[in-house]
């Protein structure tokens, strides 16, 4: 029970962020919503249900890989994480509290899906299974960014790093488009990008045709994905004081 009290300790202090910055909040919702009707009034509701389980995915993998990871990397550069390493706190504790602060803007990007997901009668099960790989994709995207903006010298670089990561993963990949759509070379080489698993999943999961390669290739790869960057990770990230 205490270890509960810490991770919504950290993530309270956190999320006052939030509170001060509603804008973003504002900025987000005004996003998606125009995101989906663009994709309404261009290609109707096959396209409309393309980029709602597109949008779940990147939903988890931006906020993992802009939002926690540019404030945990700030955290470590300005030496403010020596507060929480200080207190009774566990990484696990800290790195919990950080994702659990990004509550508020996670609940918008993941909610507007849900409501287009609601009026196309999408089954329960496979919208669980879609959130489920979001909250797998919030994870990696964070594991993988941290273990590169942990090696920044310069705290004033971070959104410089993480925002062309995110861009370059999310709009360039099959990630709103099926992988299908690209030439027969290209569509098993963009798999390569972590994004590209996870969207061909999400497809799957949903009914919208078969990935290039069977869904268990899909699993072993965002698997594989998963366990280096925790190695990564954990090489660059220290527990400690300095």
């Amino acid at each position: 029970m205490r270890s509960v009290w810490r991770i919504l300790g950290v993530s309270y202090s956190e999320a006052l962020f939030w509170i001060r910055e509603w804008t973003w909040i504002a900025q987000s919702i005004s996003y998606i919503a125009g995101f989906f009707l663009l994709f309404y009034i261009w290609g109707g509701l096959e396209a409309l249900k393309g980029v709602m389980v597109a949008s779940i995915i990147v939903g988890g993998w931006s906020i993992g890989a802009n939002a926690v990871a540019q404030v945990v990397g700030w955290h470590k550069m300005s030496k403010r994480i020596n507060v929480y390493v200080a207190s009774p706190l566990t990484l696990a504790e800290y790195y919990a509290g950080m994702v659990l602060a990004q509550l508020p803007i996670l609940v918008i990007e993941l909610s507007m899906p849900l409501i287009v997901a609601s009026l196309m009668r999408l089954d329960p099960v496979s919208l669980l299974l879609l959130y489920v790989l979001s909250i797998i994709a919030l994870l990696l995207g964070s594991f993988l960014v941290l273990s590169v903006v942990l090696r920044i010298k310069n705290p004033a670089n971070i959104s410089a790093i993480t925002n062309p990561i995110v861009t370059l993963t999310v709009m360039l990949p099959p990630v709103y488009y099926p992988a299908k759509a690209l030439p027969e070379p290209y569509r098993y080489f963009m798999l390569i990008v972590p994004t590209t698993p996870l969207a061909e999943a999400a497809r799957l999961i949903a009914g919208m045709g078969t990935p290039v390669v069977d869904a268990w290739v899909l699993i072993l790869m965002i698997a594989a994905w998963l366990t280096a960057s925790i190695v990564l990770l954990l090489k660059t990230f220290r527990w400690g004081l300095g």
